[in-house]
């Protein structure tokens, strides 16, 4: 699963017509699974990213200035005891007559990830020269296989590593909180892993929510390996993003090149859709380091084409301000 899609952390308080504070809400975070920060870090770059851009669209800019050192917010999160507002940064609006529009407003609505199946049909290379194009401003790395049996090797780790992290109790009852197994449920909280989006019936999704142990007997492991594997659908492609990220010093501007990246899929009609046990589960990591011999890899996805999938529920603008 990915840590970061579907609860977005970040809240606003308008200063003035120029000035704003960026804070993360304590209560929409994952300390359990983000124990370095990196990732509400790097949501928060990538929150300051799409204002910028959105900002140059008329001839403004964006400025912000961290409030804390970077490696201060994973233990302030972990020490929080009750709800808070944990001050991020400060953001300013200035004027800059030489900005240049680089991505249409409503790109930010097209984008999106999609748990269906891809078509089978392959990614034009230049659609990837332009993706690997980003790389140079922002000292990551994009790469690509369509090799069939390494995707499938990847994946048989990434079912292994999530049916062994929803057995971790402080995983599971940390991501559980946000799973959404009704239309009820989804319309009165707007956000967390809607069972429509996650392409499963509301069975199967309650089951593995109640009862994990089911992943970890032999026989329904195999069953549910199979199901889940299923679910996942056609995976003509796999894309890794490395760099850096791990140390939250660096998260911010990984934030900022992914909320570009995945603006850049949306230009050539590709979806994306993480597998972040890939990653933050240490055994896989590994394993995912050693077949496919890059170093510090913190971003796995399938990409290609696909249906339309279902549109996740997000909160309003009136409950993003403070």
């Amino acid at each position: 699963m990915s840590i970061t899609a579907q609860r977005p952390a970040w809240r606003v308080k308008i200063v003035n017509e120029n000035e704003a504070e960026l804070y993360i809400d304590s209560t929409r975070t994952l300390p359990k699974e983000d124990v370095t920060g990196s990732f509400i870090i790097s949501a928060m770059g990538m929150f300051i990213e799409a204002l910028h851009i959105l900002a140059q669209n008329r001839r403004l800019g964006v400025t912000y200035e961290l409030l804390h050192e970077p490696d201060w917010f994973a233990p302030a999160i972990l020490e929080s005891k009750t709800p808070e507002l944990i001050p991020f940064a400060g953001l300013k609006l200035v004027p800059d007559e030489n900005s240049q529009k680089i991505y249409d407003d409503d790109l930010f609505l097209k984008r999106r990830t999609s748990r269906l199946c891809l078509h089978d049909k392959t990614i034009p290379e230049e659609s990837i020269n332009k993706l690997k194009g980003l790389e140079d401003d922002w000292g990551q790395k994009f790469d690509i296989t369509t090799d069939t049996e390494q995707i499938g090797r990847i994946m048989k780790l990434n079912t292994a590593a999530l049916f062994e992290d929803l057995n971790s109790t402080g995983y599971h009852d940390e991501i559980v909180e946000w799973f959404r197994f009704t239309e009820k449920q989804s319309n009165e909280h707007l956000d967390g892993l809607d069972y429509r989006c996650m392409n499963t019936s509301r069975l199967n999704y309650w089951l593995i929510a109640r009862f994990p142990k089911m992943l970890l007997l032999p026989l329904t492991r195999q069953i549910l390996s199979k199901a889940y594997r299923s679910q996942l659908g056609k995976i003509p492609a796999l894309g890794m993003i490395s760099g850096g990220f791990w140390d939250p010093a660096d998260a911010i501007n990984a934030g900022r090149f992914l909320m570009r990246f995945w603006l850049e899929t949306a230009v050539h009609n590709l979806y994306i859709h993480p597998y972040g046990n890939l990653v933050t589960n240490h055994k896989a990591a590994a394993a995912v380091k050693e077949e496919l011999g890059i170093d510090r890899i913190w971003l796995i996805f399938k990409i290609g084409f696909s249906d339309t999938p279902p549109k996740s529920h997000r909160r309003p603008v009136e409950q993003i301000l403070v």
